[in-house]
């Protein structure tokens, strides 16, 4: 009787769990359908709103009216295209048959960020047995003087293929067969960046079109002139690495940063089907999402390792710091943490700060006016012998998007002491990441982190700091974009048609891209005849240093975008 009585019972709770599995299974078909019901709905109407305009235009002026007209149709057309690409790319990642196209701002020996994340990105994908092209700015050797390290000089693009290939080898622990592209690009040197010269949708064959990764869209497409790229690829992500409008205030005041915001808007908007943001730090943009898809290079993992299991000596050393020295990267904040350290009559906390830039002397000078225990270095390898003693790192910066330096001490198994702030919000995760709100805060847990021993990496932490991991979420992040909330607006090809028809306007339009403070690439004109469509990037660049050589530009305008 018990057993029947058991036996009755289970019946009954699995009769009640399939009853709430189909009212749920109900619940999400009913929701399914009124929110398709809604966006039916909302696109009648809009339908709607663009009829009634188009009769008034019609009544009150015809030829306003074909105009109006004739975008709409075009509007409408593209859209249907895109529906049409974007089903076809869906089958492909679910087959996983598809090519990606990846497009940076900045190539190696360049040691800055744009070089280092997308050449590691391609190789990953390439590992994961993605098929991947990456597209690399190629620069006169003139030019090269002003951004390579050292001596470090290529005469052609070929060689500086081998060395970025020998690094990736030696540095960044992987060996992958991605193909290795060049376009044409000239160096500002009053913004302290690469600018793409000419039409560099052109670098990639009909083969190589199915989805396109811009590294810095908005970057890449201040004076694109070329086609656009999302009817010649199927899906186009942005990947948005850098908080220009934090550096725009700073240096260039609110009216810029105004203009920046907007204009960064309108070319993620009209050039990209998602944009992914690293953090919650950067502004709104159109179709964003929030993740970080970059990783740490397998050594400094390992170094995490092996310092877990006690393969290097202890680490004696104290706190550190590591960037390039500008107030606007926390060293301000770092002098006045100390400060207050001091006005407090705690004991004097030592703190060894690594790094060169525009700012060193002066953050010097203001730390030893104040008395400080802040020693200074140059700059040094993060994954060198010299700072692996250290076991606390630091960083008070509000500028970051994502600081590669903190997810590299992490890696390391060390303590980081930074912010609450959206630029962190990927750290807090990790038992080692000591956050603090205010400057009170701070001192506590830099002295917490000083007086104690950090945890070695779980599994699931060395995961998520990986290239592994970062790839997984990158590929999650492509399978994810819908159909229904990457299709281009109307505005979208507003923004699409003002854009090109200032960036082609010939001789008018190289004037306006001069007013603009487009610097040595405001004269693109020229691209445009015959011969230039199909010739090597050496050959363009070496035309265009002719027509605009280093140094002679004109000065950049007010609204122009900031220095990096």
């Amino acid at each position: 009787a018990a057993s029947a009585a058991a036996a009755s019972a289970a019946a009954a709770a699995a009769s009640a769990a399939a009853a709430a599995a189909a009212a749920t299974s109900a619940t999400t078909t009913a929701a399914a359908a009124h929110a398709r019901r809604i966006s039916r709905q909302a696109a009648e109407r809009a339908r709607q709103a663009s009829l009634r305009v188009a009769e008034l235009l019609r009544t009150l002026h015809p030829a306003a009216w074909l105009v109006v007209g004739t975008a709409l149709v075009q509007h409408r057309r593209s859209r249907a295209a895109k529906r049409g690409d974007l089903r076809e790319i869906r089958s492909q990642v679910f087959t996983d048959d598809f090519h990606i196209a990846i497009v940076t701002t900045a190539a190696l020996p360049w040691m800055t960020g744009t070089a280092i994340n997308p050449l590691l990105r391609a190789a990953y994908l390439s590992k994961a047995g993605r098929s991947v092209t990456l597209a690399v700015p190629w620069l006169h050797p003139r030019e090269q003087a002003l951004v390579f390290p050292g001596r470090l000089r290529f005469d052609d693009p070929q060689a500086q293929e081998r060395h970025i290939r020998l690094w990736l080898a030696e540095r960044g622990g992987v060996r992958a067969d991605f193909r290795l592209r060049f376009y044409p690009a000239r160096y500002d040197l009053d913004r302290g960046s690469i600018l793409p010269l000419g039409d560099v949708t052109g670098c990639f064959e009909a083969g190589e079109c199915d989805v396109c990764v811009l590294e810095e869209p908005e970057h890449l497409n201040w004076y694109h002139s070329g086609a656009n790229w999302r009817h010649r690829f199927k899906l186009v992500i942005g990947v948005v690495h850098t908080n220009y409008l934090y550096y725009a205030r700073m240096y260039a005041g609110a009216a810029t940063a105004a203009v920046l915001k907007r204009l960064n808007e309108w070319m993620c908007g009209a050039y990209c089907d998602r944009v992914i943001k690293l953090s919650g730090t950067i502004q709104p943009l159109p179709r964003a999402v929030v993740c970080n898809v970059h990783g740490v290079r397998s050594e400094f993992l390992e170094i995490g390792r092996r310092a877990a299991r006690s393969h290097f000596p202890p680490r004696r050393a104290g706190a550190y710091f590591l960037g390039k020295v500008l107030w606007a990267k926390g060293h301000r904040l770092l002098i006045d943490y100390l400060s207050l350290q001091q006005s407090l009559g705690q004991p004097p906390t030592h703190v060894d700060v690594y790094g060169g830039g525009e700012d060193l002397a002066e953050v010097e000078v203001e730390a030893a006016a104040r008395e400080l225990r802040l020693s200074f270095f140059p700059p040094t390898d993060h994954s060198g012998a010299t700072l692996r003693r250290y076991k606390v790192f630091i960083n008070p910066s509000q500028s970051e998007v994502l600081s590669t330096t903190t997810a590299e001490a992490l890696a390391m198994g060390k303590f980081v002491v930074v912010q609450r702030h959206p630029s962190n919000d990927f750290f807090m995760q990790f038992r080692n990441t000591l956050p603090y709100d205010t400057p009170e805060e701070f001192l506590q847990q830099l002295q917490a982190a000083l007086d104690s021993e950090p945890e070695p990496l779980s599994a699931e932490e060395r995961r998520a700091l990986s290239w592994e991991g970062a790839t997984d979420r990158f590929l999650e992040a492509v399978s994810n974009c819908t159909l229904s909330d990457v299709l281009p607006t109307l505005g979208d090809h507003a923004t699409r048609w003002v854009h090109a028809t200032v960036q082609k306007g010939g001789p008018v339009g190289d004037r306006l891209r001069r007013a603009s403070g487009a610097g040595p690439v405001w004269k693109q004109s020229w691209l445009a005849q015959e011969k230039w469509r199909a010739a090597p990037p050496t050959e363009i660049v070496e035309a265009s240093i002719l027509a605009t050589p280093p140094g002679m530009a004109p000065v950049r305008a007010s609204a122009a975008p900031p220095r990096r």
